[in-house]
């Protein structure tokens, strides 16, 4: 359970994950008690560091087994501050944020299926097929939404058929110099797009302070 967010102490001391069955997406936080967003920016104080939720799953100790996956160090960049929408395509400035989102993903999934099903895990790939970005901020500022798709391939020792495929997922990323934070679309969308915004429909999945 998460523990309380430093301005959310006084209205609610849980944290829940929830299924939206209109908007097809699931949430961390309480769509009543949202962080105030200046420039689109979530506002340093707002979290502590402590309420950090994430999957850890304990090293194996059979040494074929699949080991976690380490969460990758911040970006050093967010790119410039002019906000901007861009599908997938080669920029420069979307490469570090963009190649971080995709890592720490991958990281998560892993990491979750790993704690799930331990040393019975055989199989696990994640390949990014889509993207999109938005910068926020100012340049004192920053803050990137970083949106990705991706096929993913899981399997156990116990799956009787062989790995089992996901196709089409879909998560977006809220990255600035305090805060990671992780909303996933559970339904079938047309496009990729921005929503659930992990603003305001996110967990807290990394901090720095």
């Amino acid at each position: 359970m998460n523990r309380p967010r430093s301005r959310r102490a006084l209205l609610t001391s849980v944290s829940a994950t929830v299924a939206v069955a209109t908007g097809g997406f699931e949430y961390a936080s309480n769509a009543t008690d949202t962080p105030p967003l200046e420039s689109g920016t979530v506002s340093a104080d707002w979290y502590e560091c402590s309420s950090v939720t994430r999957p850890e799953p304990t090293a194996p100790t059979n040494d074929d087994a699949l080991a976690p996956k380490p969460y990758p160090a911040p970006p050093s960049t967010m790119g410039p501050a002019a906000t901007r929408d861009r599908s997938t395509g080669s920029s420069p400035s979307d490469d570090e944020p963009v190649a971080y989102v995709t890592e720490f993903e991958r990281a998560y999934r892993q990491n979750e299926f790993l704690a799930r099903y331990g040393t019975t895990t055989r199989a696990f790939e994640l390949r990014r097929t889509d993207y999109r970005t938005r910068t926020l901020g100012s340049s004192s500022k920053p803050a990137i939404l970083v949106a990705i798709r991706y096929d993913l391939r899981l399997g156990t020792q116990q799956s009787a058929t062989g790995p089992r495929d996901q196709w089409d997922v879909h998560t977006v990323y809220y990255v600035d110099e305090h805060v990671v934070l992780r909303a996933q679309y559970n339904g079938v969308a047309d496009e990729l797009s921005f929503k659930p915004d992990p603003r305001t429909h996110g967990e807290l999945v990394a901090c720095f302070g």
